[in-house]
């Protein structure tokens, strides 16, 4: 296993900041792999340190990895699971959304520094469900793709709150349910259940000691990188159009 180490604040929006924001793999394990329309092939391996953009899906198989988004979360997909990224810190509503293809995915949305308010905005939507966080840690389940996850076969379709507060609707224009620490709801199509958090999914989510967040200042540096790269790519490509 390989870890970028890292620990985070949140990233607010200057007027000066036009780049589009960014994620990055900072942990891999098993078989990953990236689509989406920027891609040349129908799936691309993963790799420590690759980067992510709107736009893009990442589909586990028999492995998990552990995605930094901007500044903003760590996420971690557990095995079997597909996740897109529908925005990203987008400049104008400050919101990410992660659109949970299947599977199970861990969600540490970063609080901000002390006496720094959180203008940022995170959601996870499901054909079964829309979770809005609020500086929290949780699990979104739904049903695996592509193979069974038996470490977390048991775990229904729903949110479990491990920290914090989500916000939770049947769709985008349902009834909210704030589901709280130690608390989860179950999702039976437009019907929500909660409860007290199940003790097996409690346990589960230990995992959340183990995630650790990128640097500001080490963000900055990949995402300026990456951005250097890609645009020498461009000019590459522009010269042997010529």
């Amino acid at each position: 296993m390989i870890r970028i180490l890292v620990s985070i604040f949140f990233l607010l929006f200057t007027a000066t900041l036009t780049a589009d924001e960014v994620g990055i793999i900072s942990f891999i394990q098993g078989k990953n792999y990236l689509s989406g329309p920027r891609f040349k092939k129908a799936k691309e391996p993963v790799k420590l340190g690759s980067i992510l953009k709107k736009g893009d899906t990442i589909t586990t198989e028999d492995g998990t990895c552990e995605i930094q988004l901007a500044t903003q979360a760590t996420i971690r997909l557990a095995k079997y699971s597909s996740v897109q990224i529908e925005d990203l810190l987008n400049p104008k509503s400050k919101s990410t959304t992660l659109k949970l293809v299947g599977g199970k995915l861990f969600v540490k949305a970063h609080k901000p520094a002390a006496g720094v308010p959180s203008q940022n905005q995170l959601s996870v939507v499901n054909p079964s469900f829309v979770a809005g966080v609020r500086g929290t840690e949780f699990l979104a389940a739904a049903p695996d793709t592509g193979g069974v996850d038996e470490d977390l076969s048991n775990v229904e379709t729903g949110v479990y709150v491990n920290e914090g507060t989500v916000a939770v609707s049947p769709d985008k224009k349902g009834k909210e349910t704030l589901v709280k620490e130690n608390e989860e709801v179950l999702v039976s199509g437009k019907e929500l259940k909660k409860q007290i958090l199940d003790e097996f999914v409690k346990e589960k989510m230990r995992i959340f000691e183990e995630f650790k967040a990128i640097k500001e200042e080490n963000y900055q540096r990949i995402k300026e990188q990456y951005e250097k790269n890609d645009q020498l790519m461009n000019d590459y490509k522009g010269r042997a159009d010529e």
